[in-house]
């Protein structure tokens, strides 16, 4: 880049990132009923700025100009399609959403379709940190701590009937459209780049570490109960086995750990690497870890829980350059 295009540059990636941090500061303020839509303005400038810093860097200034139109800048979805040339990516195809969402957010959204754009919102800030990282290496935990990155989403569900009555038949078709067709492509489904949540619960433990402690009394000031609840699967049990590979590398890569075989670096962390630990630990019959998604009579596929990713990288922060090799040898001895 010359010094020009270096000062544009520059000046992109400065918005883009004061652009995110206000996407994130916006949707987790609990005053502000417009968080979804403003979210979603928000997260659409900082990705079409961060894009064209990407596109002037790769390409040079004339790169995020119209051809025909030279003092004109692309619009965020001619820097999707010029970055992002798969139109099948699920990131893609999260951008194409929020992107629609902010086009008809001027319009009008009413508060229960937090419900079903939290997810792709979630997603969206996710993509933008891996992205900022892999294309410019902007650390956004640099200005943020990581935690912050995670939205605080009001998950209730939506009474059809209720909505009917408040807002009337046109709104809650337009609802119930969008609520059938956000995960309706199989390229997306339980894709974590097109639309991912995370889910926070409490459980009671004999372990003097906990992070809250409580005793069981009636007459106490502040009484305490304990309930069982059915817990859907597909909430404590987000990740296969390719997520919980991808991210255990996404998180290796940003701390800088290198894995070590044999006394020799390893390149990435593998599907037989997450497979030692699945023995080792036996985290297929630990219900902290894993849980079998399969229907009767058919081959055993299991999905793992928040809590095995982040174990396994706990693990590995401890001993990266003999983890794989101890857990070799107590599989073999076993």
């Amino acid at each position: 880049m010359d010094k020009s295009e270096e000062c544009t540059f520059e000046r992109l990636c400065g918005k883009s990132q004061e652009a995110f941090l206000l996407a994130i500061e916006l949707y987790n303020r609990p005053t502000i009923k417009y968080r979804v839509e403003g979210c979603a303005f928000f997260l659409c400038n900082a990705w079409e700025l961060l894009l064209k810093a990407y596109l002037i860097k790769r390409d040079g200034n004339h790169s995020i100009y119209y051809g025909n139109k030279p003092d004109r800048t692309l619009s965020l979805d001619d820097c999707v399609k010029k970055v992002f040339t798969n139109k099948n990516d699920p990131l893609r195809q999260n951008l194409e959403r929020i992107i629609e969402l902010r086009n008809t957010s001027t319009h009008f959204v009413v508060e229960e379709f937090e419900g079903i754009y939290a997810p792709l919102l979630q997603a969206c800030v996710e993509n933008y940190d891996d992205k900022a990282r892999e294309l410019l290496g902007i650390e956004i935990s640099d200005l943020i701590p990581e935690n912050y990155l995670v939205l605080s989403v009001r998950r209730s569900l939506v009474d059809v009937e209720e909505c009917r009555a408040r807002y009337g038949s046109e709104v809650v078709n337009k609802m119930i459209s969008l609520r059938s067709g956000i995960l309706s492509s199989e390229d997306v489904e339980n894709n974590r780049r097109y639309a991912c949540t995370y889910v926070a619960e409490l459980r009671a433990t004999k372990h003097k570490d906990a992070d809250l402690t409580f005793r069981i009394d009636k007459n106490a000031e502040e009484p305490v109960a304990l309930v069982k609840q059915l817990v859907d699967p597909g909430d404590k049990y987000p990740y296969r086995t390719s997520h919980v590979i991808e991210m255990v590398n996404r998180s290796l890569e940003k701390d800088g750990i290198r894995l070590s075989v044999g006394g020799e670096p390893k390149a990435k962390f593998t599907s037989s690497d997450f497979q030692l630990f699945v023995k080792a630990y036996n985290m297929k019959h630990d219900e902290r870890y894993a849980h079998n998604t399969s229907m009767d009579n058919e081959q055993a596929r299991y999905a793992y829980s928040q809590q095995a990713v982040d174990d396994i990288l706990s693990i590995i922060r401890q001993e990266p350059s003999c983890v794989i090799d101890r857990l070799k040898s107590e599989v073999m001895k076993r």
